[in-house]
């Protein structure tokens, strides 16, 4: 049983939104004010501290959203952690955090899309799993208290989810970044996702970090077969020696 901590950023509006409600109306105590998540390089917890980060989303559409994911990086660091390194990724949780935002999201009607996205930005070294929930796109989104309300109400029911093994647990690979295929996939705890535009990236060494730190490990790889793009055939056969079930979406 992991400890749970509520990481987030003094500078994000979203996130601090997001953390006021979860202390005024959950009264949510475990949380931790940094400058900047996706920067952070450690933290002085246990190892086997699971890390709920509370967040913004941006994009260039606008688009009003709800998402959740994994931090990483399958080159360059752009945007904090290492180049290169992945973080440990919580299966279940992300499996769980998509399905509370969908019914949430349901339930009060409001526009805005659900779905994972691929694994990207920092940070990458923590020693702790960690993913983020986030409200995008835009700074309306950010100060929608109602969007916020509903990130809010998710980690809360987060804190005391304690997952029960039960749905095989897999790595992604193809597709876009917002990950629609697999947003629809309700029959795998999916880790971490290497979508279509990072697998040139895609070696032995970061297909071992796909699979050695999504937790816990995982038995399948699932495909996105018409998002593969040229890589389809190289990326396979860099799967043959990983002993993982392939599975084409």
């Amino acid at each position: 049983m992991w400890d749970k901590l509520i990481l987030y950023s003094r500078r994000d509006k979203a996130a601090v939104n997001i953390k006021s409600i979860l202390e005024d109306d959950y009264d949510v105590s475990n949380l931790l004010a940094v400058d900047d998540v996706l920067h952070l390089e450690s933290l002085d917890r246990s190892h086997e501290t699971l890390c709920i980060v509370a967040s913004k989303h941006s994009s260039k559409s606008g688009k009003p959203c709800l998402t959740c994911h994994s931090p990483g990086n399958y080159s360059n660091a752009d945007y904090g952690g290492n180049p290169r390194e992945l973080s440990y990724a919580p299966a279940f949780y992300l499996q769980k955090a998509l399905q509370l935002l969908e019914e949430k999201q349901r339930r009060e009607g409001v526009n805005y899309e659900v779905s994972f996205e691929c694994t990207h930005h920092g940070p990458t070294g923590l020693e702790q799993p960690v993913f983020f929930v986030e409200v995008g796109s835009t700074e309306k989104e950010w100060r929608d208290l109602v969007a916020c309300s509903l990130v809010a109400e998710v980690i809360n029911e987060l804190f005391s989810y304690e997952p029960v093994k039960g749905n095989k647990v897999a790595i992604g690979l193809g597709g876009g970044h917002y990950c629609r295929k697999f947003t629809e996939i309700k029959d795998y705890a999916i880790g971490h996702i290497c979508p279509r535009h990072n697998l040139p990236f895609l070696d032995e060494v970061m297909l071992g970090e796909m699979v050695s730190k999504t937790l816990p490990a995982p038995d399948v790889a699932l495909i996105e077969w018409k998002g593969m793009g040229r890589e389809k055939k190289r990326v396979m056969d860099l799967l043959v020696d990983t002993g993982l079930e392939i599975v084409k979406v």
